[in-house]
């Protein structure tokens, strides 16, 4: 299966160049419209659709799996105004899903943002892989393939508010979130007998809220994978966003050209309002009095650099998580954490709760032309055609505010690549933020070594 899987992604991979070449109108060649596409906001906001159009899916009307993956995608296909755009970027999960259900060649990005299921032909096992705040399931089409080689049945869940346009936060809530989230997570339990849960940013943030309000979880969970899970904000200021969304007119925090078709640029302060009160319910001196640690090993990927989440919050999350008083033992012998940074930065609680890895990186590999790990990289394959070393698409919407930055940042034969320091933001030449994990092979082999601890 695997071999035909291949073969298939080689032959629309030569398809998508083809399509390229031609030059037509499709998701890459409006990379270079970034300046008037800011201005114009023509990706930032959804279609206007009828209202007997779906626009939400019911998830109270659910009846299986299938049905969910149905509705998502046509609210995608209602509402998001690239929907139909061919779009030459063939990822080895697109190549699979494009065989099992006689897909065209060439990606549109609907299909490209949609949740997905890779069925193997049995119960066994599944993971349940949620992405995080203005991404799509595009975040796991790398370890999807890597986990379905592995005998698991792969789900992606897509929020409220993602895959159509950025617009669609401007009014979504948490609680949403919560609700699509317990739906996936109990209908996968329903339906296998072991299970893994794994969550990018937000999606980990999810997975903790729900589990954590859980007053038992039985034994059918295996494990977590937690990439860059979000707990608080690396901004201060972010507990403001919810106050200054009550102001009339004042929506947007970043305004970008939204260029990348699988995840949003532009970002409202209603998702950062959002995202905070989820976050406050789960970690720091706010959280849930309530909540619930369950005996289920961990395993979490955290840059000491990170950007967008604080990452000691995080690992004193992680530290509260592995205190479960009847199975610490057992969690410290099973739960990992692979960092990407200093150990001199980790407390002593930390390395006393967990198995700590840190990858080394010598002078002369590939690792070693990066400026640290950041939040956006941890989940891609460097060999990801839209996101990897040689994708097309770089980040640079750090430099939104300053259109001459922003449009070097674009076109510069040879940016740095890193995570958005002060320090890296410091250098004469623009810095494009990495998108993928130079470390991805050792933390494949890192995961390979938790699932046979924890795939009883």
């Amino acid at each position: 299966m695997q071999d035909v899987i291949k073969y298939t992604f080689l032959l629309l991979s030569l398809a998508s160049a083809q399509l390229f070449a031609q030059n037509q109108q499709d998701c890459l060649s409006i990379n270079d419209n970034f300046a008037s596409l800011t201005d114009s906001g023509k990706y930032r906001f959804v279609n206007e659709i009828s209202t007997k159009t779906l626009a939400k899916v019911n998830f109270d009307k659910l009846k299986n799996y299938q049905q969910y993956l149905n509705e998502a995608t046509q609210v995608i296909t209602n509402k998001n105004p690239r929907a139909s755009m061919p779009c030459p970027i063939v990822t080895e999960t697109y190549a699979q899903l494009a065989q099992e259900n006689n897909w065209e060649k060439i990606p549109k990005v609907s299909q490209l943002v949609a949740p997905y299921e890779l069925a193997q032909n049995n119960n066994t096992k599944a993971i349940l892989l949620i992405h995080g705040l203005t991404d799509s399931p595009f975040t796991f089409h790398d370890l999807s393939q890597f986990f379905y080689q592995q005998g698991f049945t792969v789900r992606t869940l897509l929020l409220p508010g993602h895959g159509t346009a950025p617009s669609d936060l401007l009014d979504v809530s948490y609680q949403e979130w919560q609700i699509a989230t317990q739906f996936a997570i109990e209908a996968t339990l329903a339906e296998f007998e072991q299970v893994y849960l794994g969550g990018f940013s937000t999606g980990g943030a999810l997975i903790f809220d729900y589990l954590m309000q859980q007053q038992q979880v039985g034994e059918k969970i295996n494990g977590l994978f937690m990439w860059s899970p979000a707990s608080k904000a690396k901004s201060d200021m972010a507990w403001l966003a919810k106050y200054v969304d009550y102001l009339p007119f004042v929506d947007w925090i970043d305004l970008d050209a939204d260029i990348d078709f699988v995840k949003y640029e532009s970002f409202p302060y209603n998702a950062a309002a959002q995202v905070h009160d989820l976050m406050s319910g789960i970690v720091g001196e706010n959280s849930m009095k309530s909540r619930i640690m369950h005996d289920i090993p961990i395993f979490v990927v955290a840059s000491e650099h990170d950007q967008t989440i604080e990452t000691k919050q995080t690992l004193v999350l992680i530290e509260q998580w592995q205190q479960h008083e009847d199975s610490v033992a057992s969690k410290r012998a099973q739960s990992r954490l692979l960092y990407y940074g200093n150990k001199t930065s980790l407390s002593d609680a930390t390395l006393s709760n967990i198995k700590v890895t840190i990858p080394d990186c010598q002078k002369g590999e590939m690792c070693a032309e990066f400026y640290d790990i950041a939040h956006s990289a941890t989940t891609n394959a460097p060999s990801n055609p839209h996101y990897g070393i040689s994708g097309q698409y770089r980040n640079c919407g750090h430099y939104a505010t300053e259109p001459d930055r922003y449009k070097q940042c674009k076109e510069i034969d040879k940016p740095i690549i890193g995570e958005t320091t002060a320090e890296n933001l410091s250098h004469s030449l623009p810095l494009q933020r990495l998108t993928f994990n130079p470390h991805y092979q050792h933390m494949i082999d890192e995961i390979t070594r938790f699932l046979k601890v924890t795939n009883y």
